[in-house]
């Protein structure tokens, strides 16, 4: 039964490419990483679709069996004999390479077994150790693929993933409670007089919950503003990309702010305008500090996780091939007519699916 509904899994993504997968996972990130330089976009999509495919096999009736036959053809893949599944065979093709550690997308594995084991996080310490394993291993793998070897900077990627995740988190509190799942720090609930348990029994809307989802979003804030800095140390052609990602991710908390935090009722989305006024930021931001004398800076934040993060420093043990990323001439204005097109085609789907939706064809 388990290798039964693995491959009828696999089958349902056979028709797609990466692209397709990444496109109906996440628009705002497909469309940011649309702006990465041709040279890497490929391998960033291939990426981005393992750690895809891998999260839907658990996410998606997932066992046990599922994590350790995902763990043994990671092994496979670093042995260079993927199996022809999923997107196995390119990303084998990519970790060999960019060189990235195999800790990377092995932390990421941990992260899922987490969530087979219905894990709940009773600190914030705990919740970031979570976040920086399903999110901030896959910051480090897309910085590894840029030519990042520096430790300061893997750092900061790893705490951009967290941000995003615990944006993520905070948008979904309700859907996750419906589903039974629970991120929020449970002490943080007791302390404003919320018990953990009954509440997801019947998890409504509560002047309390909603400032903890408050609570949690001041917190990716924090790390987003941790990571900034490092941004700009990136290759010049990858920054307009890393930028928009961070800008659309933050403008799902201040969406939720504006609804009063409240995501037990409401699903806080960034419209295509925004997206494309973000994007557009993005681009002056990058060209800006293209335009500024180049200087390494010191980090603003001194500050480490107080977290088991043991892999956000463990690749930098790891002799790499001393690659470095090259600065090739930005084509920006062309990548950014893409994603206008991406994007404008993406609502314009969407609008029809929701016609669909609400008039079902008659049986």
């Amino acid at each position: 039964m388990e290798m039964r509904n693995m491959n009828q899994m696999q089958k349902a993504y056979k028709p797609l490419n990466c692209s397709q997968i990444m496109a109906a996972g996440s628009k705002s990130f497909y469309a940011a990483s649309r702006l990465f330089p041709a040279r890497l976009r490929g391998a960033a999509t291939i990426i981005y679709t393992y750690c895809r495919l891998a999260d839907d096999l658990i996410d998606k009736g997932g066992t046990k069996k599922t994590l350790e036959s995902l763990r043994k053809r990671l092994d496979r893949i670093y042995l260079g004999k993927p199996a022809d599944e999923g997107v196995d065979r390119e990303f084998a093709k990519v970790v060999m390479k960019y060189d990235i550690p195999k800790e990377l997308p092995l932390a990421l594995l941990e992260g899922f077994e987490w969530d087979l084991d219905g894990r709940r996080y009773e600190s914030l310490d705990e919740l970031t150790d979570y976040a920086a394993r399903v999110a901030g291993s896959v910051g480090a793998m897309i910085s590894v693929l840029m030519g990042v070897r520096d430790s300061k900077v893997l750092e900061a990627a790893c705490k951009l993933g967290i941000a995003m995740q615990f944006t993520n988190i905070a948008r979904d509190v309700g859907e996750d409670a419906r589903n039974s799942r629970l991120y929020l720090p449970e002490s943080w609930m007791r302390q404003v007089g919320l018990n953990p348990d009954k509440w997801l029994e019947n998890p409504v809307d509560d002047i309390r919950i909603r400032s903890l989802i408050k609570k949690l979003l001041e917190k990716a804030s924090s790390h987003y503003r941790a990571s900034a800095e490092a941004i700009f140390l990136l290759p010049k052609d990858c920054r307009v990309s890393i930028l928009s990602a961070r800008y659309i991710y933050e403008e799902i908390g201040n969406e939720l702010k504006k609804h009063s935090f409240n995501s037990i009722n409401y699903r806080a989305h960034v419209s295509l305008s925004k997206k494309l006024l973000l994007i557009m930021t993005s681009a002056k931001d990058a060209t800006q500090s293209m335009l500024l004398p180049y200087f390494k800076k010191e980090f603003s934040d001194k500050s480490s996780l107080q977290s088991n993060l043991y892999f956000m420093l463990n690749p930098i043990g790891i002799k790499f091939r001393g690659r470095r990323c090259s600065t090739r001439p930005l084509n920006f204005l062309q990548r950014l007519n893409w994603v206008i097109d991406l994007l404008l085609k993406q609502a314009e789907r969407d609008k029809y699916q929701l016609v669909d939706s609400r008039h079902p064809p008659r049986q």
